[in-house]
């Protein structure tokens, strides 16, 4: 795949597009119940009643489907944006990564372990709903002043 292939982001509706959906599906609404009332012959109510509840049906439909849309619409555009962050976040981490070779080794290590806390930090604070997964494995330097650092509360 290219990497136009993988920038391009999920295609969204336009806001055309969703109107006419709506409008669309309010105005099939008020044909199908128009043509049904027809068919089934209710002439108890005069005609043009009958034809304003098919209508007020319709519109109610449309708007229905519109809100749903809308606040469809609103959730895939929140998502891109917590997509957005991840991948500025990791990026920039990532080049830390890749320039460290560049550097003495001491720096090395210290840039390296910067750029893991700012990924883990991305995936805890960016990510929604994260926090419930297990801590990632610490690295032996982690677990080792960890451990210095019980010892010494248990000696106090």
């Amino acid at each position: 795949m290219t990497n136009e292939v993988l920038s391009r982001g999920p295609k969204i509706p336009s806001l055309f597009r969703r109107v006419g959906l709506s409008f669309l599906l309010g105005f099939a609404l008020f044909v199908l119940g128009a043509l049904l009332q027809g068919v089934l012959g209710r002439r108890s109510l005069t005609h043009i009643s009958i034809y304003v509840d098919d209508l007020v049906l319709g519109v109610v439909a449309g708007l229905v489907v519109f809100f749903y849309e809308q606040r469809r619409h609103k959730a895939m555009l929140e998502k891109i944006a917590v997509i957005s962050a991840m991948n500025h976040h990791v990026r920039n981490a990532l080049q830390a990564i890749s320039y460290s070779p560049y550097t003495e080794q001491a720096k090395q290590i210290q840039l390296i372990q910067q750029s893991v806390n700012r990924i883990q930090w991305a995936l805890r604070e960016v990510l929604p709903g994260v926090g419930d997964t297990p801590q990632m494995p610490q690295t032996p330097a982690q677990a080792e002043a960890a451990k210095d650092a019980k010892s010494q509360g248990s000696a106090e």
